[in-house]
């Protein structure tokens, strides 16, 4: 409802002036007051006791000293005179007051009815009650105020005093939304007492228009009206989806931790995203999580390249996964090949990497370009586990496997491809007694090839050998070849390569489809409709009940009561 503080002030303000106005009345008419004769008289016109009698000759005094028609005037002059024509007299009043201002037509409204003259109509009588109310929301949602309906004006003060709980009827609302209060429109809106079919943006001006269409249709608002409007939820959506690098909040928004979620991999925080998100999203996000733990997800989510990342930082397979599948499952694919080549597990590698080569279970198309680099890791994991076969049969079969992978990876374009070649035909034809290890010894101590900082590597690891003379003297041998190759003409250029291009093991961060939430429409910023506003809208609805004016005027017995 309406600020109740700021309703009863204004209601309190109003009853003030009103008692002071009837002060100055009787302090200017002397002690005697309206005389018994003149009051029997005015009974006769449903006025009744000297406050009432008052109220009515101070209306009629100020519409005559305002100027009325002649006609009206006459019959108004006569009443002040102390004859009021029982006949004329009520159509005069309100032809009067419909040349008076709002403001002054609710101000006699209200004299009129704390005195109890009854000059309205049974419907009048009802919306007068209200408007007339120091509580009207709360009298307006009691079962007896329900049915009360009225004009534009009233039926925008029932929405106005109920915050909207009491929607406007439809045929009124073109006319309302010219000059109803912003806050009156919030409070429709809130309520789903308008909508966007109501486009009542057409009917304000150029601010508050893109102040509403904000609200109520946000997918029509640029991204210039946006920031117009200050409005940072949709700016910093925008921003995102642009991939932009977004202003930290403070807390973190859902565009923070959509960011460290889905484009950086971050799987810390995706509990604090799964609390931000909407429903849907949510949902999403824990129907990936789930997929995670057998490496299962519908085609939509695999599809997504946005969510690649989060999709492979959450899923750890430790079975040969099925390239096949979908370029996302290719990709999976040739990052454990290579992983596996870095933890020295030749075997699984290659077998990880023959599924790329064929195509994977499925029979679908993997990628050229994954399939160079899978045909380079297997070349290199054949190559490596020939060295630890005495058999010299099944030596030769790796090797020709191995040969043959290095093969297709050149023919498929590339000088570090047919580098790799050149170097593993050399190694292989040099006799077994001449040739040195055919393995990358950057890849033996767990770095990328020509990676910075092998030095210090090579001391962490040779710690973590400690008692394991084997594994030294192998890391020995490892750190000796780095330092030759430094003074080799040809530097690292020496050792078989992998990865061919270390960009294409690399999962896209871009911004995903499912997780993103739909563009909210703008919350509401206008304050509750404020005292001064209802009195407005109050005044406006008191005009209407000019129209609700008996033709003839109730006329009370002895006792008091109406007839």
């Amino acid at each position: 409802m309406t600020d109740p503080v700021a309703a009863r002030q204004a209601a309190k303000a109003a009853e003030r002036e009103r008692l002071t106005r009837a002060r100055e009345r009787r302090e200017s008419r002397g002690p005697s007051g309206v005389s018994g004769f003149v009051q029997r008289k005015w009974r006769w016109l449903g006025v009744g006791g000297s406050d009432a009698v008052e109220a009515v000759l101070s209306l009629l005094k100020e519409t005559v000293a305002a100027g009325v028609p002649e006609p009206e005037r006459a019959v108004l002059t006569q009443a002040l005179e102390g004859d009021p024509d029982r006949e004329n007299l009520l159509p005069a009043v309100r032809t009067a007051l419909r040349l008076r201002p709002p403001e002054s037509v609710l101000g006699h409204m209200r004299s009129l009815w704390a005195t109890g003259v009854r000059w309205l109509n049974e419907g009048g009588l009802e919306r007068c009650r209200l408007l007339c109310s120091t509580a009207p929301g709360l009298d307006l949602m009691s079962s007896r105020s329900q049915a009360v309906s009225g004009g534009p004006a009233f039926s925008l003060f029932a929405t106005a005093a109920t915050r909207g709980a009491i929607p406007v009827p439809n045929r009124f609302l073109g006319e309302l939304l010219t000059w109803a209060p912003l806050p009156v429109i919030d409070d429709l809106i809130d309520h789903g007492g308008l909508l966007a079919e109501d486009a009542p943006w057409t009917a304000r001006d150029e601010q508050e228009g893109r102040y509403l269409r904000a609200r109520l249709v946000p997918e029509k608002v640029t991204a210039g009206e946006a920031g117009l409007l200050g409005w940072q939820a949709y700016l910093r959506r925008q921003s995102f989806l642009r991939g932009e690098t977004l202003i930290r909040q403070e807390p973190d928004d859902v565009w923070d931790l959509l960011y460290d979620v889905v484009m950086e991999g971050d799987v810390a925080a995706i509990d604090a995203l799964d609390a931000a998100l909407p429903r849907t999203q949510q949902i999403e996000l824990r129907d990936l999580k789930s997929g995670a733990l057998s490496g299962q997800w519908p085609p939509k989510m695999t599809e997504d390249r946005g969510l690649w990342r989060l999709m492979a930082r959450l899923w750890q397979p430790r079975e040969t996964v099925d390239a096949g599948r979908s370029p996302f499952y290719a990709l999976v694919a040739l990052n454990r090949s290579y992983e596996l080549v870095r933890a020295g597990e030749l075997e699984a590698a290659a077998q990880q990497a023959h599924s790329l080569t064929r195509g994977g279970g499925s029979g679908r198309k993997v990628p050229s370009e994954l399939m160079q680099e899978a045909c380079a890791v297997a070349a290199y994991a054949s190559a490596g586990r020939s060295e630890h076969l005495d058999s010299t049969a099944r030596r030769d079969k790796l090797l020709d496997l191995a040969e043959e992978y290095a093969e297709r990876a050149a023919e498929l374009g590339g000088s570090v491809a047919e580098r790799n070649l050149r170097i593993f035909r050399t190694w292989r034809e040099t006799r077994k007694n001449d040739r040195g290890p055919f393995n990358n010894p950057f890849l033996d101590i767990g770095l990328d090839h020509a990676a910075d900082g092998w030095e210090a590597r090579c001391r962490e690891v040779f710690r973590q050998y400690e008692g394991d003379a084997k594994a030294q003297s192998g890391l020995n041998m490892a750190e000796e070849r780095i330092r030759r190759a430094l003074q080799d003409e040809a530097g690292w250029d020496v050792f078989y390569q992998v990865p061919l291009d270390r960009s294409r093991y690399v999962m896209p961060s871009q911004v995903p489809r499912l997780l993103v939430p739909p563009l909210e429409a703008l919350p509401r910023r206008i304050a509750v409709t404020s005292g001064g506003e209802l009195e407005a809208i109050r005044a406006r609805a008191a005009v209407e009940l000019l129209d609700d004016f008996r033709t003839s005027a109730p006329h009370l017995d002895r006792h008091g009561s109406t007839r």
